[in-house]
């Protein structure tokens, strides 16, 4: 599966990988499968690292993925995202992303960077790099 996920209790985050072309039922699965995890809980920081992805959500898609969130906003809580891109589709794509989660999703902050070092600065500003 292109996109997969992993949850770090300990670092308090969620790791989400996304490779190759990703699918918006993809997405949709893979959202719900981490939400019904044992080890989610709300608040949790997310590291999104679409450097290899291949494709991109169309903007209904985005809206779809946001409306998801919205629905789930109670076992969400609270929470940075942090996007890595490698291409400037990408990047445009989730930072607009970025401006429907924030206007829709006010207990979300969410950044899209280019450098995995600046995720992590922005992420854990206290750990040592």
């Amino acid at each position: 599966m292109p996109l997969t996920y992993r949850i770090d209790p300990d670092a308090h985050m969620l790791f989400i990988t996304g490779e190759g072309i990703i699918t918006q039922a993809e997405r949709v699965q893979t959202m719900r499968a981490w939400w019904k995890d044992p080890a989610f809980k709300p608040s949790l920081d997310a590291f999104c690292d679409f450097s290899a992805a291949e494709s991109t959500p169309t903007m209904s898609e985005l809206r779809e993925i946001i409306a998801l969130m919205g629905q789930h906003s109670e076992n969400i809580g609270p929470q940075k995202i942090a996007i890595l891109t490698a291409k400037p589709v990408t990047f445009g794509v989730a930072r607009v992303f970025q401006t429907i989660a924030e206007d829709g999703l006010p207990l979300l902050e969410v950044r899209v960077f280019y450098d995995r070092k600046e995720v992590w600065a922005w992420l854990r500003p206290a750990a040592k790099p």
